[in-house]
């Protein structure tokens, strides 16, 4: 076996490491390891391939690297620079992954990565539903107890949305019903990590395979009621989902309430006090160290105890980009994270690539996904497959 051999081997088997090891319930950073690992190896790659000359298309999956960038020119404009490059080490998966997948180019497993982060993740959700059922009556505590022992329920709801689309597009190309039978697991687990968006989320999901899969009017208006019906059953019967959204009914007012620290008066906090960071920073933003510091401020002024006791970032991933790296270097790392990649696969017509840019987008309303490893390395890892194999023809999933 030549070193060529060797490397991809191993490659393939770190690759597959680095997915079990995001998805499963493992509390230390192990996903880490295997991407300093991963990065060794492709460089490792670089220095003995024959294949140095690389065609035009494989140096384009390095715009997917443009947010680290943009991220490490904000650092000369902050004056929290242990932040900022404290920040900076943990979006090196911008730089990593597209390493790996343009060294290696042709030699990556692509099907047995999708199947390793199945079966993966329906372990987690194995978990997930004997913690479900065995504290069915805490009601809102459950969904802390999937924060404290799985990982975010946010997190853990878009995992299953992408894994509910990938199984539809493996049934779709394969016609095995065990897919179809996958697919409604990972979405009935999305569910019931009782995160809002990702309900919301997940009857759209559900929407767009019956106007995807179907081709009877009959059946799409049959399923559609269906689905209608079990959703509001879900929302009035389980008690982790029906507290979210009783929040709603809650709030007095559409914005932030001082004596409501309930989740959607806290948000509008959020919201209320990026746009005004926004404003005071319109062009070049706070600098890629400095917007929780930035924010803190602004929390302090509307008495919003919460958020400068523990220092909430805006949980809208659009307006911490623009926060961060103003109109100029936000609006860059909006269009290169979400735009660009959906005119790709609009072009394209590579479906998985439209659903995955979609339930990221869908997500980010409610989440900073880019400032937690969760979320940095899931984004990155699988926009760079899906880009990789656009670009050289793999059309494992279409």
């Amino acid at each position: 076996m030549n070193i060529k051999e060797t490397l991809t081997k191993l490659v393939n088997f770190f690759l597959i490491l680095f997915v079990l090891f995001t998805v499963l319930p493992i509390k230390l950073n192990y996903s880490s390891i295997t991407i300093i690992i991963l990065s060794l190896l492709a460089i490792i790659n670089l220095f003995f391939s024959k294949e140095r000359k690389k065609s035009f298309k494989n140096y384009s999956l390095f715009l997917i690297s443009i947010p680290f960038f943009i991220y490490a020119l904000g650092v000369f404009n902050s004056s929290n620079v242990d932040y900022a490059l404290k920040f900076l080490s943990k979006n090196l998966s911008f730089i990593a992954f597209p390493l790996i997948f343009f060294s290696f180019n042709n030699y990556i497993k692509q099907k047995k990565i999708y199947v390793a982060f199945l079966l993966g993740l329906a372990i987690t959700n194995i978990y997930l539903i004997f913690l479900f059922f065995y504290n069915f009556n805490f009601g809102a505590k459950f969904y802390m107890i999937i924060s404290l022992d799985i990982y975010h329920s946010t997190y853990l709801g878009m995992y299953n949305l992408v894994a509910y689309w990938v199984c539809l597009m493996l049934f779709r190309k394969e016609k095995k019903k065990l897919y179809l039978f996958f697919g409604l697991f990972f979405i009935f687990s999305a569910i019931i990590t009782s995160a809002r968006i990702i309900f919301i989320l997940s009857f759209f999901s559900v929407l767009g395979t019956i106007f995807f899969l179907l081709k009877s009017n009959t059946k799409k208006i049959l399923i559609l009621v269906s689905a209608v019906f079990i959703g509001f059953l879900f929302i009035f019967n389980i008690p982790s989902i029906k507290q979210k959204f009783n929040q709603i009914n809650e709030i007095n007012k559409l914005g932030f309430d001082q004596n409501n620290y309930q989740s959607i008066s806290s948000r509008f906090g959020k919201i209320e006090a990026s746009l005004n960071v926004i404003k005071n920073n319109f062009w070049f933003g706070t600098g890629t160290g400095d917007m929780i510091d930035e924010l803190v401020k602004e929390y302090k002024k509307n008495n919003f105890l919460m958020g400068y006791k523990y220092k909430y970032n805006p949980h809208n991933q659009f307006l911490d980009n623009i926060v961060r790296n103003g109109i100029i270097g936000g609006g860059i790392c909006i269009i290169s994270i979400y735009l660009l990649p959906l005119y790709f696969s609009i072009r394209q017509k590579n479906k998985i690539l439209t659903a995955f840019i979609l339930v990221i987008s869908g997500v980010s309303l409610t989440e900073s996904i880019l400032d937690v490893h969760k979320g940095i390395t899931f984004y990155v890892f699988f926009i760079t497959l899906m880009i990789y194999s656009i670009l050289n023809n793999k059309r494992f999933l279409i």
